[in-house]
């Protein structure tokens, strides 16, 4: 009589526990071979894999003292402590950075090859550096970098060699990790797997081991025969246990090799089995037909509902939610099946609901509405903005027909907002012909003010694309002008209680939207506020001006972007120096001076309408002097 089970989960226990039974007891002595085999072999993937975690812990610790020492090497005010050639002082910026990235020791090595200044020994300036063979790795290679493993004090330490240049260059910096009881304590809790350093001199020595002192011993005897192949598994034998070793070099040069010994315990890998083999042995006469019945049973009952819904899985996976699965069992699958059509539902509704807010705000601030309760209220935070503008719109409408002015908007607004979102930017709204567009926020951006600048030189060179086309097809150019200012701002979203809309606001906005306004009196089309220019370390800017925009007490300093520093500038450098000057003499009232330097500037294309601005503003200070303490700053009345 067949045994019928309303439930799925019956049906699987009561013959998969017949299936095991009727296996373990028919394959045992195959599974005690079989158990030994995939042990060893589990041991052998688990110290390969341990290898490539040492391997790779030494990488990044490597090439996280590259990067702190690279840092240290560039940072002025360690060239200016250099520069004092006081040991001292020398000695305690090395201390600061040593402390602050947690290296282990910094050393500062002269050309001679003569300690500066040594963290780990204060005492040995004047030395001779002992590792010359890193030395003589750093001038080898390519980038004037080495790093390898030496024993300080007899102990191994992990040691990079970054050159120092001022310009030129003048010294060494050496710095380390100390490979000790932690650095292999991390590795165990990481890998599972026991380290053992050693290192060879005379003979090996144990340095640090995760082990028992006994084992430990043992595993530095083993080694010491000499029979072992690097990175290939090998057997050690401890009265009755047994334990998988590997050997690998962390470095055959240096004061003296370096090893890292790997172990597991075989008897460890094989306990689950040991102890389930005394239940195995009284296994031995389920019958094999029970078995084959009942898996063929269970198979065609649980493989059809499942392909069906793996189909469907797949379904949704590409996208597609509209044609539900069928299943007609009543037990656990069937609801599952219904489960799964009420999710590919609600799939179809986000899906949409996404694509429809996608399309009518930037997809980061419908992703940002969309994972959190929308609610009214904001945070504060360091934002950078910016507001582009088309100059000459109104006129431009006038001539036309509104279908084509709004065809020619979006063509313009599609490509600016590609160079936006190109740049990690957000588009905040678009206000007729003008954008406005966020860098940090909602998503959180390190490098915001950089990035928007960036994005509004990638706008400039979009639009010289565009106006290409414009003039392929008999048709005006377009212009614009953009302002960049980064501070701090109230984001969020704000509205009304029946219609939100994800925006900043605040006293950095507002000086923003002045900043483009003020592009058309300069000639140009991007200005930056001296916040934004600060950081901005990848940017070479011009100074334009200092300010007082309307509505604004304190005077602003106007910046133009002119290029990345890794491209050409839009002008001669002599052009940008002249420009520079005749502002400084400006500040200074050297009116004839000034006058000079800026005359010469109008032959520049990129400088004639900011050079024609400050001439007429010198022939009138001339007619009217500027009052007593003047500070250089003009104020605009206008916005």
């Amino acid at each position: 009589m067949l045994i019928q089970f309303r439930h799925l989960r019956t049906r699987i226990l009561f013959f998969v526990v017949g299936l095991l039974a009727v296996i373990l007891g028919s394959f045992y002595f195959a599974a005690n071979t079989a158990n030994l085999r995939n042990a060893r072999a589990h041991i052998d993937e688990a110290l390969e894999l341990t290898v490539g975690a040492l391997r790779r812990s030494l990488h990044e610790r490597r090439e996280n003292l590259f990067q702190n020492v690279r840092l240290l090497s560039g940072d002025f005010a360690f060239k200016s402590a250099f520069a004092t050639e006081d040991h001292d002082t020398i000695l305690s910026a090395l201390n600061n950075h040593r402390q602050r990235v947690g290296a282990d020791v910094m050393m500062l090595i002269s050309l001679d090859e003569e300690v500066l200044a040594d963290t780990l020994h204060p005492d040995s300036a004047g030395d001779d550096f002992p590792f010359l063979q890193l030395v003589e790795q750093a001038m080898d290679s390519e980038f004037g970098e080495a790093s390898q493993i030496e024993l300080i004090e007899g102990k191994p330490y992990q040691l990079v060699l970054v050159p120092l240049f001022a310009p030129d260059m003048v010294a060494w910096i050496t710095s380390g990790f100390l490979l000790d009881q932690a650095f292999v304590d991390s590795l165990q809790d990481s890998t599972r797997s026991d380290v053992s350093l050693l290192l060879q001199q005379d003979d090996w020595r144990l340095i640090v081991s995760t082990l028992a002192d006994e084992v430990a011993r043992a595993t530095r005897t083993e080694v010491q025969k000499g029979t072992w192949q690097e990175n290939q598994s090998a057997e050690l034998q401890l009265g009755h246990e047994h334990f998988i070793y590997v050997v690998s070099l962390l470095s055959d040069s240096g004061s003296a090799p370096v090893a890292a010994v790997l172990q597991r315990s075989l008897l460890e890998a094989m306990r689950p089995y040991l102890e389930l083999r005394p239940v195995l042995l009284g296994i031995v006469a389920i019958g094999l037909l029970l078995s084959i019945f009942g898996v063929w049973r269970i198979a065609r009952s649980v493989t059809r509902p499942v392909d069906v819904l793996i189909d469907g899985a797949q379904r949704v996976e590409q996208g597609e939610f509209t044609e539900p699965v069928i299943i007609r069992q009543r037990d656990e699958l069937g609801r599952l099946a219904g489960s799964f059509n009420n999710m590919m539902e609600g799939l179809q509704e986000r899906e949409r609901v996404h694509n429809l807010l996608g399309k009518v705000v930037s997809p980061e601030i419908a992703e940002e509405l969309l994972s959190k309760n929308i609610e009214l209220g904001g945070e504060e935070r360091e934002v950078s903005i910016l507001f582009s503008d088309v100059r000459g719109f109104t006129s431009l409408c006038e001539q036309r027909e509104a279908r084509e002015i709004l065809t020619l908007l979006n063509r313009y607004l599609t490509r600016m907002t590609a160079a936006i979102e190109a740049e990690g930017g957000v588009v905040d709204k678009y206000i007729g012909d003008a954008i406005m567009a966020l860098f940090g926020a909602p998503l959180s951006k390190p490098d915001h003010p950089q990035s928007a600048v960036c994005a509004a030189l990638h706008m400039c060179r979009a639009l010289d694309a565009l106006n290409a086309e414009l003039e392929a097809e008999n048709e005006p150019p377009l212009d614009i002008g953009i302002g960049i200012n980064t501070g701090k701002v109230v984001a969020g979203n704000m509205g009304s209680e029946s219609r939100l809309n994800y925006t900043v606001l605040g006293d950095g906005v507002n000086t923003a939207a002045r900043l483009e306004g003020l592009s058309k009196q300069y000639a140009c089309r991007v200005i930056v506020s001296e916040s934004t220019m600060r950081q901005c370390p990848d940017v070479v800017f011009r100074e334009l001006d200092r300010v007082r925009v309307k509505g604004k007490a304190q005077p602003v300093t106007l910046f133009e972007p002119l290029a990345r520093t890794d491209e050409a500038l839009p002008c001669p450098m002599e052009s940008l120096v002249q420009w520079h000057a005749g502002l400084h003499a400006f500040y200074l009232q050297q009116w004839e001076r000034a006058t000079n330097y800026f005359q010469a500037c109008t032959r520049e294309k990129t400088f004639h309408g900011g050079a024609q601005l400050f001439l007429g503003r010198i022939r009138n200070y001339l007619e009217t002097p500027p009052p007593e303490g003047w500070d250089g700053v003009h104020t605009y009345n206008a916005k």
